[in-house]
């Protein structure tokens, strides 16, 4: 068939052409003259090449999206690589590094001061707890135990510690410093209990909240049963009574005595310390009561003095008794003293309770 199509022609064709928009008979003409004519076929062929504009633009797309991808990675890398950190940083504060022991979270367990060495015995109140990196410092007559606090671990698996304090030139001893807990001074180790009541002194007996404050510290409430308490503040001699709705026992007797001169001790002008109690018989009528005094004078001229002398036959001591049951309240240490007096005597377990 003859190729009847001119350069021209074709040329004008071919975009439709490439984009297969002619008929068939067209197409078949376009064909022919493609296949003779090398100039038309070229020029066919540079139309089917992409735009170098458009290439490019594909190239850089495919460049941003490399990058994306590199810089995605990079990011999650970052990611876990900081909260790793993180995590190695809590784990090392909480089993390594921990914190400063603070006082609450230690019970003494035992304490013992011979040949100018204080041996304590130490243990956390708390299971999950440990301690590690025990030391003591002394500076200007004062020891002070510091430990460090972290979660129990193969690492550091015990919450316990034994401790030696040297005692010469030294006068008191601390956990956790100064502003931590006294443990031991004046040659006596100091009891939690002397120091809560040590907290607890008041300067005015007309403050029923004070008073409630020592009877809740001995555990009153708990060990006494059903008692009421009155103040007397309108005149001399100022004290308080306590009175017993039933007739109490011996040991209940030996608490409240204990009570009345801590208070007498414990409250500036605290004058007596009074306490009734049914009277004992046969005779089921309560009514009757019995007052039981303790007069500042009195006990200081008399009651003490005797105290302080069982005291040391007890105990093989040649203590002095003060001038007066206040004086006990000069310092922590006198008023461990004075408790250890009055368990000696009274029997009550008041040195000897724990913590």
């Amino acid at each position: 068939m003859k190729n009847d199509l001119t350069c021209g022609v074709v040329r004008d064709l071919l975009p439709n052409y490439v984009d297969g928009l002619l008929c068939g008979e067209s197409r078949q003409a376009v064909d022919r003259h493609l296949t003779n004519c090398s100039s038309c076929a070229a020029v066919l062929a540079s139309m089917r090449e992409p735009e170098p504009k458009a290439a490019e633009q594909t190239r850089e797309v495919d460049y941003l999206k490399r990058v994306k991808k590199r810089n995605n990675r990079k990011i999650i890398a970052a990611v876990v690589c900081t909260v790793l950190i993180l995590v190695a940083g809590l784990l090392a504060k909480l089993f390594i590094i921990g914190t400063p022991l603070q006082p609450q979270s230690v019970a003494v367990m035992e304490a013992v001061a011979e040949e100018d060495v204080l041996r304590l015995s130490l243990t956390s109140v708390w299971s999950a707890n440990a301690f590690h990196g025990w030391r003591v410092e002394t500076e200007n007559g004062i020891a002070s135990i510091y430990a460090r606090d972290v979660l129990v671990s193969p690492l550091f698996p015990s919450g316990s510690g034994h401790v030696e304090v040297p005692l010469e030139g030294v006068q008191e001893v601390w956990l956790s410093g100064v502003s931590g807990r006294l443990l031991w001074q004046d040659g006596v180790v100091i009891s939690p209990l002397a120091l809560e009541l040590w907290d607890a002194r008041a300067p005015y007996c007309g403050d029923p909240t004070a008073l409630a404050r020592i009877a809740e510290i001995l555990r009153l409430p708990d060990r006494l049963g059903s008692y009421t308490f009155s103040l007397q503040t309108d005149k001399h001699p100022y004290g308080g009574t306590l009175e017993f709705a039933d007739r109490p026992t011996n040991e209940q007797l030996n608490l409240v005595t204990c009570y009345n001169l801590l208070t007498l001790a414990l409250v500036d002008n605290m004058e007596s310390s009074l306490f009734k109690r049914p009277a004992y018989g046969d005779s089921p009528d309560l009514s009757t009561t019995v007052n039981v005094g303790m007069m500042l004078d009195g006990v200081n001229e008399t009651v003490l003095p005797a105290l302080v002398e069982e005291y040391n036959t007890a105990n093989g001591a040649d203590w002095e008794p003060k001038a007066s049951i206040k004086d006990y309240t000069r310092s922590p240490a006198d008023l461990q003293r004075l408790l250890m007096i009055l368990d000696s005597f009274y029997e009550t377990g008041l040195f000897t309770r724990g913590g």
